[in-house]
């Protein structure tokens, strides 16, 4: 059904803006690897994340943090920190990396890791770089209330928090004859909390409660699967250069699924942009 969708869509989109052409030479970019082409020259240079900073946001929350002592700074962030002094910077970083790393190779162009970002070639039409300058693990509490109200109209709340994690990337992507650009992609997780009412006696309510708690599982999880979107979203942003840079305009968006090697919908490149990198 998905195959048949995706057909239709191309063809009423072929009628409505015209983008066959711009279709066709996407499509044949991505061929040419597959089929091991003479004209399939370019590269793709990465220097991976080396690192990991770690923050949490919810000690800016904290009236003169500051300016408390040494004990009570560690205190506090021990109260409020419950992934970030538990995960494993370096499995961390070979998920998020194994995974880019895979879903770019899927394109079969030649990656060529260095672990050197000076190393870097000037970015040009055959040479595609990739310079993961920040990693950034982030974890916060947000404030939450469970109201709930009984056939009575007494108003009951429950106030509980929920434990948030990020994981930020920032990226300096293909400069060409410039200063890097910088590009963002960030993935996050949030605990999860349900609440069922078991009695309601002297006016009290009794409120069975249960929370999904975050694990270092979990960062280690949006890790890989963050490495997957920002390959991803870096091959559609080679795509529709490549398409410019033939044509010299694209007025297509291209969403590619690394699982299958292909152009799996398109749409106006306006509307597709959208969805990806953050450019700062």
């Amino acid at each position: 059904m998905r195959k048949l969708y995706i057909s239709l869509s191309v063809i009423v989109l072929f009628a409505l803006t015209g983008c066959s052409s711009d279709l066709y030479y996407a499509s044949t970019f991505i061929n040419k690897f597959e089929r091991q082409s003479d004209k399939a020259v370019e590269q793709i240079y990465v220097a991976l994340p080396q690192g990991v900073i770690h923050t949490n946001s919810s000690l800016n929350e904290v009236a003169g943090f500051m300016f408390m002592s040494e004990r009570e700074q560690d205190s506090v962030i021990a109260s409020k920190t419950a992934i970030l002094n538990r995960v494993d910077d370096s499995i961390l970083l070979s998920q998020f990396s194994s995974a880019f790393l895979y879903a770019l190779s899927r394109t079969k162009i030649p990656i060529i890791v260095v672990s050197d970002p000076s190393k870097l070639p000037v970015a040009d039409d055959q040479h595609f770089t990739v310079n993961f300058v920040q990693m950034e693990l982030e974890e916060y509490l947000q404030p939450n209330e469970s109201r709930f109200t009984t056939r009575s109209g007494v108003n009951y709340s429950y106030p509980y928090q929920l434990r948030h994690l990020s994981l930020n990337a920032w990226m300096q992507l293909d400069a060409r004859d410039t200063l890097s650009e910088v590009y963002f992609r960030n993935r996050e997780v949030e605990e999860s909390f349900r609440g069922t009412v078991t009695s309601l006696r002297d006016g009290k309510a009794t409120l069975k409660t249960h929370f999904d708690r975050l694990t270092p599982a979990d960062a280690y999880h949006t890790a890989w699967n963050l490495g997957i979107e920002c390959a991803t979203l870096y091959v559609e942003k080679i795509l529709s250069e490549y398409v410019c840079r033939t044509k010299g305009t694209n007025q297509t968006y291209f969403y590619y699924n690394p699982a299958c090697n292909c152009i799996e919908d398109v749409v106006p490149y306006d509307e597709g942009i959208k969805t990806s990198f953050e450019k700062l």
